[in-house]
């Protein structure tokens, strides 16, 4: 039963289980408490972060674009999204649909090429688009995005990938890592916060660790890098959400994929998502699709 604590606590530890959410480079270059959720055969039962909004921007039925496909966490993204109740569509490269190239990274278990059930868009995205989750594994620039989002009238709803550790950039470790490349990431999401302020929109910024993980053993080719990812997997069986940006660590893109397109119907404003070895629930995202293998011996891992 939900509680009045419901917007009180302010990080939870909740597992990995995909089945737990519901149906689940830059943009243009791709044209102190803890509280567990306990799944079900369906669903959860949601508190804090995750709790069913009253005033959904979106409920289901509405179209819904993610961009970035053609990476990793992308591609996660559209898999779920193509389950979801929303109508799934993205932007591709002109020439992309009747060249039908060979993409980079192709799911382990599934077709080659983009999910099926996923509407192409060449030229642009459609007017009517009411959602959209911008999922980039690097930051984008600003007039980027806002470019993309002043195209699209009718949006109600947007969906930002970010890191962990935008709130804490003044800190020397993380102000300085190289890698991080914090500043841009902070300017990306308030240019996501100004643009939703300025049009009255809904928007949810999800900060992830370092992305690692996800079903491209296959399409990796780097053996080692595969194998590691495979690992990751296997070991982390749990996640911890908070909303405050405190967590650090590493974030699977599977799990991540689905939180992305599960927060479409929150109104939380951000939140950070990083996976465990262990948490308030032992659960699995082991070939959660129930995906034929690939290969001989990949049928348990997805």
């Amino acid at each position: 039963k939900v509680s009045a604590q419901l917007f009180v606590a302010t990080s939870l530890v909740i597992a990995t289980a995909v089945h737990c959410f519901l149906p689940g480079g830059t943009l243009l270059k791709h044209l102190g408490r803890s509280e567990s959720l306990m799944s079900n055969a369906l669903g959860c039962r949601r508190r804090n972060v995750f709790a069913t909004s009253p005033f959904m921007a979106l409920t289901g039925g509405e179209k819904v674009a993610v961009l970035g496909v053609l990476e990793r966490i992308g591609i996660c993204v559209a898999k779920d999204l193509v389950k979801s109740p929303y109508k799934a569509v993205t932007q591709v490269p002109k020439g992309f649909i009747a060249a039908n190239p060979r993409i980079k990274w192709n799911l382990d278990g599934l077709p080659a090429g983009l999910p099926q059930g996923l509407q192409l868009n060449e030229e642009s995205l459609p007017m009517d688009v009411q959602g959209i989750i911008l999922a980039s594994e690097g930051p984008c620039e600003p007039a980027e995005i806002e470019y993309i989002l002043a195209a699209l009238p009718a949006l109600k709803k947007v969906v930002f990938l970010s890191v962990v550790g935008v709130d804490r950039r003044d800190n020397f470790l993380i102000k300085f890592n190289p890698f991080l490349s914090i500043d841009k990431w902070h300017a990306a999401e308030e240019a996501v916060k100004r643009v939703a302020g300025e049009r009255d929109i809904e928007y949810t910024i999800v900060r992830a660790g370092k992305l690692d993980g996800g079903p491209f053993y296959n399409s990796n080719r780097e053996f080692q890098s595969a194998l590691e990812g495979v690992i990751f997997d296997r070991e982390h069986k749990a996640i911890e959400v908070s909303v405050e940006d405190k967590l650090d660590g590493s974030t699977g893109r599977d799990v991540l994929g689905c939180a992305l397109v599960e927060v479409l119907r929150r109104d939380v404003p951000q939140l950070s998502l990083v996976s465990r070895k262990e948490g308030a629930l032992r659960a699995s995202v082991v070939n959660h699709m129930g995906c034929e293998p690939a290969t001989a011996g990949k049928g348990d891992r997805m």
